[in-house]
């Protein structure tokens, strides 16, 4: 998958299998219940560099423009992802993994 923008971006890396590359956290997270019993999921943060999904916290930015438009990207710290949530709230991985629908 081509990723056009780093806000957002993640990968899977599965032991078996080649590299999954995703454009948007929502995308992601959609895909790692097939994956996650023998894989790593990292992510982008938004100030730069990779995490690993679950070590990240989330936000809903009003002013990143994801692929897919969730607007969900990646902070190291709860402090940042309140920061720049819309909401001013904060996600761990596991709250990621439950959206659905237009929350997601």
């Amino acid at each position: 998958m081509l990723i056009s923008s780093e806000d957002g971006a993640g990968e899977i890396l599965a032991a078996n299998a080649d590299t999954r590359f995703y454009d948007d956290v929502r995308c992601l997270s959609a895909d790692w219940a097939v994956h996650h019993e023998s894989s790593a999921a990292f992510v982008h943060l938004r100030d730069g560099g990779w995490i690993d999904a679950r070590s990240a916290t989330y936000a809903r930015s009003a002013s990143a423009r994801t692929a897919m438009g969730s607007g969900l990207v990646a902070f190291a710290m709860a402090e940042q992802a309140r920061a720049a949530d819309r909401s001013g709230r904060s996600l761990t991985w596991d709250e990621v993994l439950t959206l659905t629908g237009d929350e997601r």
